[in-house]
């Protein structure tokens, strides 16, 4: 199923998630989200750490206060309605445990079903008189696939108006077939409505509210927790690579005051670079809740040039690094393409060993799929602690993937571990959309979890204001592929992208390799050279070369650890693609 969205933009999604019950609009309703906070310190404060997952739903309601049942029962749902109306709620029927408030709010249990094309969810229905309506959690489990509700007048020939207070920014469609279950997942179509449901306002919601409550069998612990000493260290550009790089890196809550020690390589003239910091907290993680994630930018610097540098915390200093700016002229370099890397500790070998084997790379790209669990920050950790120095040394450049951008609630935690550039098409597409240069070539690096046809225009503008010898495009679902083909990314960026003469579509998110013929190859009437790559660094689900469509193929090679090394050389481009062990899998020259 394809996890693409054109029809709610998931910033917006997760900023009124993360920020309504903040609006001075609302400055009465009881926050749901601070209430969860307070049972999960609480929790940690009276629950020795290794009983946490063993705590039941029948411990947890005598365990919070009436107060905190009431917000849990309440305000996970806020809307109002101008006449009286019956509400259908649509719960998922393998979940194993029915909402706590259900049919103590008054709603029953029908033997009505509607179902789309993977779950089957049983109807729960009551009566509600005009004015505001609450409803409670999914649940205190973390079941992915939550309610979603319809709502329809008692009196047919009124008309129904509906005001959303919370989710402020209610998204509405009619209750029929083809109608999309999740914001997140809008190729999930409903398949299946009775006949007494069939025209009731749909009100549509997201995966990731499942985790609003989620407290059974919830916590977890990192491996690599934070301390004093800073660690974790990434590189990247912000702006120009020629003078300018971003250090990130990792420390425990309480170090607010972090530097950045530089110098030319060989030489004792060092400069100094404070730091800001972001609180990241990921409240399930028993062991680290909280921790910084620091930044500084260096401006300034000589193109061509090595240098060496030092981070520091306090009185803790971390290991000396080194990178090197872009040259001011140059035709000839090398970087290195990552797919779905996934927090693999193999896929960290990977990388240590492509490090280590082409020390002539400049920097890395991965087009996403980082980690298997964006929200969980303890899978970041594993990423750069598997990494161990590699992303310290040289830029790291990705881009999101489903993986990354989860269950509709945002790409925050990936975000937070990066300082990419901010000149994608709005402010809700920052660091996640973006474009850089090196040399001669024009990297698009943008986001598939978010929008394909609003960034198309910005995709049209951007090639045409940044003429370029190669243009690469680095996006983690492949247009591509004999899977699942992305038609909407066909239809709204391939003539973009035949349009500007761009090269090369590096994508992942499906684990095995792919080789396209050029597009006009395959696709009748283009005069593009266009090839598509997809690969993956990580195991994972494959797909058997002998069951693909081979009519766009050139070579396609089942599940597998792989990495991709690009080199440029004026007017030559040669990718080749590698296996874990060092054996070249593939390998294809263009030339200009």
């Amino acid at each position: 199923m394809k996890y693409l969205s054109s029809r709610l933009n998931f910033y917006s999604f997760f900023t009124f998630y993360l920020l309504s019950f903040c609006s001075p609009k609302n400055p009465a309703l009881p926050d749901l989200r601070s209430t969860v906070d307070g049972i999960v310190t609480r929790l940690y404060e009276n629950i020795p750490a290794d009983s946490l997952n063993l705590l039941t739903e029948e411990f947890l309601l005598g365990y919070l206060s009436d107060k905190e049942k009431s917000v849990l029962s309440t305000r996970y749902w806020v809307l109002e309605v101008n006449q009286p109306v019956r509400i259908s709620l649509m719960r998922h029927v393998d979940q194993k445990m029915v909402p706590f408030w259900l049919s103590s709010s008054g709603f029953e249990k029908t033997d009505l079903l509607v179902k789309n094309e993977l779950y089957t969810y049983e109807v729960w229905q009551k009566e509600e008189h005009s004015g505001k309506i609450n409803l409670g959690i999914n649940g205190l489990d973390k079941h992915r696939p939550v309610f979603f509700i319809s709502i329809a007048p008692l009196e047919k020939n009124e008309m129904l108006e509906i005001k959303p207070i919370f989710p402020a920014n209610q998204h509405f469609e009619t209750l029929e077939p083809g109608a999309f279950t999740y914001h997140d997942w809008d190729g999930l179509k409903i398949t299946e409505v009775p006949a007494a449901l069939l025209g009731d306002k749909l009100l549509t919601t997201i995966r990731g509210r499942a985790r609003e409550a989620h407290l059974i069998d919830a916590f977890r612990s990192t491996d690599f927790p934070s301390s004093n000493l800073p660690d974790l260290t990434v590189l990247h550009w912000d702006s120009d690579p020629k003078t300018s790089i971003s250090i990130n890196w990792r420390t425990g809550p309480n170090l607010k005051h972090g530097l950045v020690n530089y110098w030319i390589k060989g030489s004792t003239d060092t400069l100094s670079q404070n730091s800001t910091w972001q609180e990241i907290e990921d409240r399930l993680l028993q062991n680290d809740r909280f921790t910084l994630r620091h930044t500084a930018r260096l401006r300034g610097l000589k193109p061509g040039t090595a240098y060496e540098y030092r981070v520091s915390a306090g009185t803790e200093q971390a290991n000396v690094f080194s990178f090197e700016t872009e040259p001011a002229v140059h035709n000839n370099f090398s970087f290195i393409w990552f797919g779905d890397m996934h927090n693999d500790p193999k896929t960290g070998q990977l990388v240590q060993d492509a490090t280590r084997r082409f020390p002539e790379t400049k920097f890395y790209i991965s087009s996403g799929d980082l980690v298997n669990t964006g929200l969980h920050r303890d899978d970041w950790d594993k990423l750069f602690s598997y990494t161990r120095e590699s992303f310290a040394q040289r830029p790291f450049m990705p881009v999101p993937g489903n993986h990354d951008s989860q269950d509709g609630l945002g790409a925050g935690m990936f975000q937070a571990q990066f300082d990419l550039p901010s000149n994608g098409p709005g402010e809700e597409y920052a660091e996640r959309t973006y474009f850089f240069r090196y040399g001669e070539v024009l990297f698009l690096m943008m986001d598939g979890t978010l929008s394909i046809s609003d960034q198309a225009a910005w995709l049209d503008k951007t090639l045409a204001e940044n003429p370029a010898r190669w243009k690469f495009l680095t996006v983690h679902f492949p247009a591509y592929n004999s899977v699942e083909p992305y038609l909407e990314i066909q239809d709204s960026w391939i003539p973009i992208l035949e349009k500007h003469d761009v090269d090369l579509y590096f994508s992942g998110h499906f684990h095995y390799y792919m080789r396209s013929k050029p597009l006009k190859e395959f696709k009748p009437g283009s005069e593009s050279n266009l090839i598509f790559v997809h690969s993956a660094s990580a195991h994972g689900k494959g797909f058997e070369s002998d069951k693909q469509d081979q009519s766009f193929t050139v070579l396609s090679y089942p599940d597998d650890y792989l990495f991709q090394k690009i080199d440029i050389q004026g007017n030559s481009l040669t990718l080749s693609s590698y296996l874990a062990d060092g054996k070249l899998l593939d390998q294809f020259t263009i030339r200009k």
